[in-house]
């Protein structure tokens, strides 16, 4: 699909995406200059595997926070024989998106009623631009 150029304050379309990508550039190097100033942090300081250690360092303070990612295998569970009760899960209600749209349109008094208990609010649109050379 082609846009016509529009003037947005004497700026067109194709400023507006040139800029965009310019801004996008900065960004991610500017990210990657941060996380190796991290690392570097990370080799002068010491820190925990999980938890926060803070350092004084000048009129700067600075918290390292270990994490650790921990990944249940749910179809080994049941084989492991620990009573359901002492298992250390949450079971967290989500949202189930095709569901709703489902209901949206084949349910719809049911998706109506289900909406009493929904607030819906726009979220930021995602934007991307690539140009593409001829």
């Amino acid at each position: 699909m082609n846009f016509k150029p529009q003037m947005f304050n004497n700026r067109t379309v194709e400023d507006a995406a040139s800029d965009w990508m310019d801004a996008k550039n900065e960004e991610t190097a500017a990210n990657k200059r941060r996380i190796e100033i991290e690392e570097e942090l990370l080799s002068f300081l010491t820190s925990k595997t999980e938890g926060s250690e803070s350092h004084q360092i000048g009129p700067y303070k600075v918290t390292l926070t270990g994490r650790l990612n921990r990944k249940v295998e749910w179809d080994m569970l049941p084989k492991l024989g620990i009573p359901e009760d002492m298992l250390p899960l949450k079971h967290k209600p989500e949202l189930d998106l095709k569901g709703l749209r489902y209901l949206e349109s084949n349910e719809p008094e049911t998706y109506n009623t289900f909406c009493k208990a929904l607030t819906i609010e726009p979220a930021k649109t995602s934007v991307t631009v690539i140009r593409n050379e001829n």
